[in-house]
């Protein structure tokens, strides 16, 4: 069963204000993480701001990492031999912290699905 949220009362729901020091990119990849909050009924209030950006911010950065893989290859020749990229070492590392401020934001697992019943319904009572 998921954990849920804890609720603070005295938090009200609000859009936080996205910061005016986001770059373009990471301007897009507030507005794309707050309309998929929103669209998951996870309300946030204003003191998310700074979680919203550092998420916006990470978001970014894995993309950069993304199309650096991309274009130079996943692994690079060192003395000692053929080594993973820095931008892969650090995708690693920008993803675990993904992780982390998303569990901030309200995202801590899967929306469970109902549970088999083990009992018969009424319909399938009518239906014998």
């Amino acid at each position: 069963m998921p954990r849920l949220v804890k609720q603070i009362k005295d938090l009200a729901p609000g859009q936080p204000e996205k910061p005016r020091t986001l770059t373009p990119e990471a301007a897009a990849e507030w507005d794309r993480i707050s309309k998929e909050l929103a669209k998951s009924n996870i309300r946030l209030t204003t003191a998310h701001r700074s979680i919203l950006e550092l998420a916006a911010n990470i978001a970014t950065d894995m993309r950069e990492c993304r199309a650096t893989v991309k274009k130079e290859g996943a692994y690079v020749q060192s003395k000692t031999g053929l080594v993973a990229h820095p931008a892969v070492r650090r995708l690693d590392a920008l993803a675990r912290d993904y992780v982390k401020v998303a569990a901030m934001l309200g995202l801590r697992c899967a929306v469970p699905g109902a549970a088999p019943s083990k009992e018969k319904s009424i319909e399938d009572l009518l239906d014998e």
